[in-house]
């Protein structure tokens, strides 16, 4: 029997010590090991190709949206951070607390949200590769790489002043994820991505922004909507570059 390691989802060799399968993005087991001939006999056919192969702009957004609610577990992240945002935004004065007490939980609770921002990223992942999803793992995920993460925000930051570079940035966040690597690794990438996606990245880009619009008009449940948009365009984000990789 090999002792080499596999995924177990394409079968793919992989090497060890990483946490997902550089062909498919599954997440893997560090103990998991298995034969190669594993899944050369038993008619297993996924190869690590995106769901559903080329697709457009709209494609690409309803792969999004049949991911999400096969799994709606993703919104959890983005629906937390929502409320965490609304006690922000409305004031932790409200609750009689003083200045001091309230700065320091108002800067804990932004850091937490910007966790989950990420672990938004990573249990989206998880669902688009129909992997189990586990938000304290996703966290936990985000806390380990938490400094890398607050200097790529940083640097999102600086370069979305320009405006034209949004969609570059937005994609740099995904792709430090899906690929766990670094910074100017993933604005590459992204660079790239945008390259030969850039009409279905704007036009999908557009359409959650037309979405919002209307959303922000609807009482009560705007935040939560937001939450639900944001998750599937997230995904299919994710559907677009694990496209783009494949060709």
């Amino acid at each position: 029997m090999s002792s080499k390691r596999f995924c177990h989802n394409c079968g793919a060799e992989v090497e060890e010590g990483i946490k997902f399968c550089s062909k498919c993005g599954a997440r893997l087991d560090q103990t998991e090991t298995t034969q190669s001939q594993t899944f050369s006999t038993t008619g297993k056919n996924y190869t690590g190709t995106p769901r559903g192969g080329e697709k457009k702009a709209i494609e690409h957004i309803t792969t999004g949206y049949n991911v999400a609610f096969e799994q709606p577990m993703v919104f959890l992240p983005p629906i937390i951070s929502g409320v965490l945002g609304a006690i922000v935004s409305y004031g932790l004065y409200n609750f009689g607390m003083g200045d001091t007490l309230s700065t320091i939980l108002g800067l804990a609770i932004s850091m937490f949200s910007f966790i989950l921002n990420f672990a938004s990223i990573d249990i989206s992942r998880d669902a688009y590769y129909k992997q189990p999803l586990d938000l304290m793992d996703s966290i936990s995920y985000v806390t380990s790489r938490f400094f890398i993460f607050l200097l790529a925000a940083i640097f999102g930051g600086l370069l979305s002043i320009t405006i034209v570079l949004i969609p570059v940035v937005l994609f740099m966040f995904v792709i430090m994820v899906l690929d766990e690597t670094g910074i100017m690794d993933a604005f590459q990438k992204a660079i790239s991505v945008l390259r030969s996606d850039l009409v279905d990245v704007l036009l999908i880009i557009i359409l959650s922004i037309v979405a919002s619009l209307i959303i922000s008009y609807v009482p009560i449940v705007s935040t939560l909507l937001n939450a639900v948009i944001n998750v599937i365009i997230g995904i299919a984000f994710i559907d677009i570059y694990a496209t783009h990789k494949t060709r």
